[in-house]
């Protein structure tokens, strides 16, 4: 994958959740996404540009005066990313803390989208403590 291509690619579906203004909106979408793209959760995938307007849409209702913003570089391998991302306020205070990996077109638009907010719950009952790491002890 192209650095540079990726880059324009990430910033250009950053600005399309920016954007309020849905016909603007949903330019920056087919500029940075292809037609039947997905956006996976958290609850529902949110499959072509209307529908993922719609989501950027209620983005803002839940976040008012909110945006996404990349925090970390990517690492990839063949078409995909992993990135962190966070909505921060507009007094610059993160809000919630995530990652994505984002899956690239041979066109070099995204393709599929798995963000992933949630923080991980502790190891299930009854999973084996030979694949589970060893506690620290307090103090060292």
């Amino acid at each position: 994958m192209d650095h540079q291509a990726l880059l324009e690619t990430l910033i250009v579906y950053h600005e399309a959740f920016a954007e309020r203004e849905v016909d603007r909106r949903l330019e920056l979408l087919a500029r940075s996404m292809i037609p039947n793209a997905e956006i996976w959760g958290p609850k529902r995938v949110f499959a072509g540009y209307e529908a993922i307007s719609e989501k950027i849409a209620g983005f803002h209702r839940n976040w008012p005066a909110c945006r996404l913003a990349l925090t970390t570089g990517f690492n990839t391998f063949l078409n995909t990313a992993h990135l962190g991302c966070a909505i921060i306020g507009s007094d610059g205070v993160v809000r919630a803390n995530g990652r994505s990996v984002v899956e690239f077109a041979d066109d070099g638009r995204i393709q599929r989208v798995l963000p992933l907010w949630e923080p991980l719950p502790p190891l299930p009952a009854g999973w084996p403590a030979h694949f589970a790491p060893t506690p620290c002890a307090k103090g060292s």
